[in-house]
């Protein structure tokens, strides 16, 4: 059996206004919350947070729950296209009531 890499790709960008950007793309879940968390603690900036899902292919109630604990720290944007896997998620779960 071959070990699969299911750690999300994560992209950290600093923006002119002194926000910050994280664009994932991947798993959103129980089993890669702890890198994800550390690059969101790590996502340092002003305002909220930009998250981009727009890449993500999963992402279970861990995924959701910690999305929902940054936005409650620190404000939280998603963006996310339309067609993305995890757009219903997103919507269902209220995470993002002015998602663009």
């Amino acid at each position: 059996s071959r070990a699969m890499n299911t750690d999300p790709e994560i992209e950290v960008g600093f923006n002119p206004d002194r926000t910050t950007s994280v664009r994932i793309a991947g798993e959103v879940s129980s089993a890669t919350h702890s890198t994800l968390r550390a690059a969101l603690d790590d996502a340092a900036g002003t305002g909220p947070l930009i998250v981009d899902l727009t890449g993500v292919t999963h992402l279970d109630s861990a995924g959701v729950s910690l999305l929902r604990e940054v936005a409650g720290d620190r404000g939280l944007e998603v963006v996310m296209a339309p067609d993305c896997p995890v757009f219903a998620i997103v919507h269902v779960s209220g995470l993002c009531d002015e998602c663009r």
